[in-house]
């Protein structure tokens, strides 16, 4: 076992352009469902602002479910996981490659979360699933 899952997907863009679609345009390739928003009912979108990573509701109201650490902008972005009392910590490089740009993904502390659900992330259940949205929903062009 292991406290941490990496993952990683190459898209069609510069490293700045890869940042700035995971960044700034989160909203237009995260995927609204059931199961990815801690009140599904409420949710109307998801945003980095004012350091954070919030899931904003359609009452006007919002959680934020991370705390910004690192922001570098077009290399690494790094955020603690505030659903689990900052226990976790999720960092996004971005690397230039031959053909666009690899965006390595690594979540850390899973350790702290109780054993099915860190099995579920590490069976491929959470950022596997999160980046392939983005690969594929992103607007790179």
């Amino acid at each position: 076992m292991t406290d941490s899952v990496r993952v990683s997907v190459t898209v069609p863009a510069d490293p700045g352009t890869a940042f700035r679609v995971f960044t700034d345009e989160i909203d237009d390739w995260y995927v609204r469902g059931p199961y990815s928003w801690v009140n599904p009912e409420l949710a109307a979108g998801i945003r980095f602002e004012d350091g954070y990573l919030r899931e904003v509701w359609k009452d006007g109201g919002h959680v934020d479910t991370g705390r910004v650490l690192a922001w570098e902008p077009p290399h690494r972005l790094l955020w603690a996981d505030l659903l689990n009392d900052g226990a976790m910590e999720i960092e996004v490089e971005f690397r230039a490659v031959t053909g666009g740009t690899e965006v390595v993904l690594v979540h850390r502390g899973l350790d702290t979360l109780p054993p099915d659900v860190a099995g579920r992330i590490r069976r491929g259940y959470a950022w596997q699933i999160g980046l392939r949205w983005y690969a594929e929903n992103g607007r790179f062009g």
